[in-house]
């Protein structure tokens, strides 16, 4: 597998903000969002990291060396991954609880309840701004279950326009957030936005790590 870092910090947005976290970031992308801030995952942008070849049990053995027991998989595109079911399934098995973070442009793989009591996605729906939309599978946005997150990264008002008619017309369940694409809206707008269209269901996040360190720092 393409390991870009594995590190601890806290889990900076969704279900889990706040919470400590053993993050795994996977080499390799499927989309290319003109606002990603991870470039140096697929060898782009400023100073990109070479991935390393790790197996699953040297994955593995470096998680359960921290002592934490919330992992989060992300990239990248961790779906990408040749291994990325055995180390699912591994971890969960485990006790572990993983947080698959993914695009909406791929179907997850479905586990067991075994696995799955210990497992959620957090799927990203490529809005407008990101000029990956098209790329959007709802399949993949309809595989979700309640217990998984659907993400809007949103831009303009245009993008809240696009993720309320995706909300409308999803036959899921997932808990949904909202998310202002870094330095281009407001977070109050967002929430304006949620109270005039009575969208009581959903959550605003903004990134915590971003306001804790820099917003291009890396490994946090």
């Amino acid at each position: 597998m393409n390991v870009i870092e594995i590190f601890k910090s806290i889990d900076g947005e969704g279900k889990r903000a706040g919470l400590p976290v053993v993050f795994v970031r996977f080499a390799g992308c499927n989309l290319r969002c003109c606002y990603c801030d991870t470039k140096y995952s697929y060898g782009e942008g400023d100073n990109p990291i070479e991935p390393k070849k790790m197996s699953v049990t040297e994955i593995e053995s470096a998680i359960f060396g921290t002592g934490i027991r919330e992992v989060t998989l992300t990239g990248g595109e961790p779906l990408w991954q040749r291994d990325i079911i055995t180390l699912i399934r591994n971890l969960c098995e485990r006790g572990y609880r993983v947080n698959v973070e993914t695009n909406g442009s791929l179907i997850p793989p479905m586990f067991p309840s075994v696995v799955r009591e210990n497992l959620f996605y957090t799927m990203d729906y490529k809005c407008n701004s990101s000029g990956m939309s098209d790329r959007m599978d709802m399949d993949a946005i309809n595989s979700l279950d309640c217990q998984d997150v659907l993400k809007f990264v949103v831009g303009s008002k245009e993008d809240m326009d696009q993720a309320a008619h995706v909300i409308h017309n999803m036959r899921g369940c997932p808990q949904v957030y909202f998310s202002p694409v870094f330095g281009s809206i407001e977070p109050k707008e967002i929430v304006e936005y949620l109270l005039k269209n009575k969208l009581y269901d959903c959550k605003v996040q903004v990134q915590l790590h971003k306001i804790i360190w820099a917003p291009e720092e890396r490994g946090v």
